[in-house]
Parts: structure tokens; sequence; C-alpha cells
């Protein structure tokens, strides 16, 4: 039997082979009894569930968490770019109708005193910032700040919320933009034809538009601020006024103050979201802004009788390469096999809160550092091999929720930074660390049930 055939016998012979080697040890050392039971001061027995065969996970589901209170038209970031299969634009609708008031009268908006209009973004401190003075001589902005070439066209009608997330609407195919590099920062401006904006107004009614990182901008997901922003937080200092979502900026030639028209509507498209993996052998995600947390099912039948778990270790290797976004906490809780479906299935957050306990945690991992990630499920391990529950229960990895308030950090959910964890399948190479669960354990009594 060569190594790979050996890491995959079966975990029941596996677990009656160390038993026996634990009565064996037991029954020859002459070191006192202690805690977790004779000898085990030395002697080690980490049995590593997931790796050495499919019996060992016994089962795994990607489950897409829903919340119907945050829908993705009512989110309060927008996602703009492409990123490891990721790909989103902004859509705004705005409303040309009564926008006349006592101080922008009718009489301001001509062509000869509008002196120019521009599309004003606010984007989140997380993603970066340059001053225009940071530019190269191309005109990018230089450091870790994701280069756009903001791309705007009028969509053939106004989006539908009800259409997001979703492929991005037809559009007339006209570049809006003038100089989509023209301005960088934390407040990109960028400039539109002062024409088009007459055209609208004496139009009227509502329009719908789309923003995209046009060709030669750098990959990445930059989140800027919609106009359901309530975070004001996590946006760098603006100015008094200002409208942080996608807005319509007019300058006069005649010194009045700036016009500001602010969107009737906004969202991202999400036009492509990689499904999560549904193998584990293959890898799987812990994913939030659009949730999606695994859960995995473990079989513990063939633990010998009066087993005494000292430790269970479950641990996950991030990828580093490939995971994006902001800090995170993650969590791992018990839930009821009886709540989902395996492989893949969709949960409501509020039945995801009412159906997990949770276990432990650990906070502000990065998605871009965070590598080899440990949780200690012991006691939830000791409670599923007592049979404690009525029921099967998996070990579900999530972000830090409401319902787990000692690892849900700060005033911001996770539903509002689109961010991913990539983690190691089953069947990674063996260069690299497996996910798997380690269990240390000693006995109570002999095999025969003496000492239960």
């Amino acid at each position: 039997m060569d190594v790979m055939e050996h890491r995959r016998c079966p975990l029941r012979t596996w677990l009656a082979l160390l038993a026996v080697l634990a009565l064996a040890v037991a029954g020859c050392t002459s070191d006192e009894p202690n805690g977790v039971g004779s000898g085990l001061s030395d002697l080690d027995f980490d049995v590593v569930l997931a790796p050495l065969s499919a019996d060992s996970a016994d089962g795994f589901a990607a489950l897409e968490i829903t919340d119907p209170d945050r829908p993705v038209d009512d989110q309060e970031v927008l996602y703009l770019g492409q990123e490891d299969g990721f790909s989103s634009s902004i859509l705004v609708n705005f409303s040309f109708d009564d926008i006349f008031n006592e101080d922008h009268p009718e009489s301001l908006f001509t062509a000869e005193n509008i002196k120019s209009v521009k599309l004003s973004l606010t984007k989140l401190r997380f993603y970066g910032t340059a001053a225009p003075d940071s530019a190269d001589t191309n005109g990018a902005p230089v450091g870790d700040v994701a280069t756009i070439y903001y791309s705007i066209h009028e969509l053939d009608a106004p989006f539908d919320s009800l259409a997001v997330p979703g492929p991005v609407p037809p559009s007339d195919g006209r570049e809006l933009s003038r100089d989509p590099l023209a301005e960088f920062g934390n407040e990109p401006l960028i400039p539109l034809y002062e024409d088009d904006f007459l055209s609208w107004l004496d139009a009227g009614g509502e329009r719908g538009f789309v923003i995209s990182a046009g060709a030669g901008s750098d990959p990445g997901l930059v989140g800027f601020a919609s106009r359901e922003l309530d975070s004001f937080g996590e946006l760098e200092d603006l100015a008094v006024g200002s409208i942080v979502a996608p807005n319509l900026v007019v300058e006069f030639e005649s010194g009045e103050v700036n016009f500001l028209l602010p969107p009737v509507a906004d969202s991202s498209t999400f036009d492509g979201v990689p499904a999560a993996p549904t193998d584990p052998d293959a890898g799987f995600v812990v994913r939030t802004g659009l949730r999606s947390y695994p859960v995995f099912r473990f079989d513990f039948s063939g633990l010998p009788a009066n087993v005494l778990i000292n430790r269970a270790i479950l641990a996950v290797t991030n990828d580093t390469t490939t995971s994006f976004g902001n800090l995170h906490s993650l969590v791992v809780s018990e839930l009821p096999v009886d709540l989902y479906e395996e492989p893949a299935d969709t949960l409501s957050l509020e039945d995801l809160a009412q159906g997990v306990y949770v276990v432990t945690g650990q906070t502000s991992m990065d998605p871009a550092l965070n590598r080899t990630i440990r949780f200690d499920v012991t006691q939830a391990v000791q409670r599923l091999v007592n049979h404690v529950y009525e029921g099967e229960r998996g070990l579900v990895i999530t972000a830090g929720e409401d319902f787990a308030p000692l690892y849900d950090q700060g005033s911001i959910d996770p539903e509002f930074y689109l961010s991913q964890f990539d983690f190691l399948g089953f069947a990674a190479a063996d260069s690299l660390e497996r996910p798997h669960l380690e269990i240390t354990y000693s006995l109570s009594g002999d095999l025969s049930g003496e000492g239960e």
C-alpha cells in the first residue's frame, strides 16, 4: 500500500487501530493517570478526518444566503470592475422632471451659461484614493489605487430594480464620457457633454445610465457609495452638502452654486458572479456581500465506545492569491442538516440565524493575508459524538453576523463589503495543507463497554 492508499484507508479502520494502540500503551506505561488519560501527555492521537476517505466528510453544501431586507438594489455599496470571475457595472436612474427651484431657476440652464456637466461618484475609503497631483506622465494615478477608465452609456430604458443582479441592460452604445481619466481621488468627476444634458433636460422624464470600467482599467472590484449609504464612517471626509450617491454636477459660468442632481435609483449589476463550488474536493468559499457559506457534515460513527474528546480543531487553508476584500470575522456554528439540501441550497439569513448554535470564531481575518485558519470546535464535536441533539448537525462557516455578537465587529454587516475567502479543497495537492478536522481523544473504559 503506497502513501496515497494509506491516506485513504477507511476511517473506522484507522480509529480502531488507534484505539487498540491506546489500550496497549496504557497497559504497559508506568505513567500516573492524568486529566486526559494515561500516557496521553506523550501520545497525541490526531485523527485527520477529511483527507482519509470520502466517509470522513459525510456531506457538504454551499449555502446561498438571502436577505429580503437588503436586496441588491438596496445595498449601501455600488461595485464596479472585474475580479476573479466577478464583474459588475453601476446602474443609475435620473429624473429630469421638476428639477428647477428658487436657487436654480430654469433660466440658468442654457448652453451659454452651463460651464460643465460631470458625473460624480464617491469611493469608499477601503478601496484607496489618489490625489490628482499623484498621477504619472500618462495621467493615471500612482500607488495601489486601481486605475479606472469610466465608460458611461445611456440605457434604452431606466433599469428595473427587479432585474438585478443580472446582465447589463441594453444601451445605445454611444460613449457619454468626454475624458474617462480626467480626475481621480475619492470623488471622481467624469466630464459629460453639456449638449447631452440639455437634451435630457428638454425631454424630461426618467432616464437610465450604466457606468462601467472600460478598456485599460486595472482588474479589481471597487466600491462606491449608493443612495442607500448609511455607514458614512466608511468614506473619507467630505465637504458639507455633498451627495455621496452617483449624481450629476452642473457648474455655471455665471458663478451660481453648482446644481446637484441625485439619482432616483441605483444598483450594482453583478452581471458576473461565480457559482460557489459544490464539491468540497475542489474547494469551498466564504463570501460576503452576496453571501455564500459552506457547511460540512462529518461521520463520527467510527469512534470507539467510551471515547473522550480532548480536542477537536477544524483547520482550513485560504488561497491568499485569489481571495479578496476587506477584513472579516469567520465564525463556526452548528447547523441542523434538516434546514438545507446538499450539495447546494438557498437559505434566508433569518432562517440561518434561528438555526445556528455559535461555537467559535476568529476576528479580523484578511482574505489576502491569512492562510491557515484553525477553529477550536472541541465542544461542538463533544456534543455531536455524545448525541446531545436529535437529528444530525453540520458545521457551517459564516462571517461575523448579528447572531454571533462576540464576532460581529463594528457597525458594518457582512452584506456591506463584497469579499471572498477561497479555501483549498480536500483533494488539494500533497504539498498544501488540506482542510481537515483533527480529533485528539482518549478512552474512559475498555472496548467491551466498561466504564459507560
